[in-house]
């Protein structure tokens, strides 16, 4: 096991989320990281969860999945 995540696979998961406190407990961490990391590069997909630093990916096009609500969303209020 490693201490590594993968932000995009968060956001899905957070997505399927049947209730916005599970929705939130998958997110609060991403935005822990992301707020408080020290690597100022676009937001990575793949960082190190103990020191929140980036562990190798920028600016892929992964972090489309970060609007997975956004689009989970709509789809629900459109039928």
């Amino acid at each position: 096991r490693k201490d590594y995540t993968k932000s995009d696979w968060i956001m899905w998961t957070a997505a399927m989320s049947s209730d916005q406190i599970t929705f939130e407990k998958f997110v609060d961490p991403l935005y822990k990281y992301v707020n408080e990391t020290i690597s100022r590069v676009p937001i990575s997909d793949w960082y190190d969860t103990k020191t929140n630093q980036m562990t190798g990916f920028k600016a892929r096009s992964v972090i489309g999945g970060h609007w997975m609500k956004v689009l989970t969303d709509k789809m629900l209020n459109n039928q």
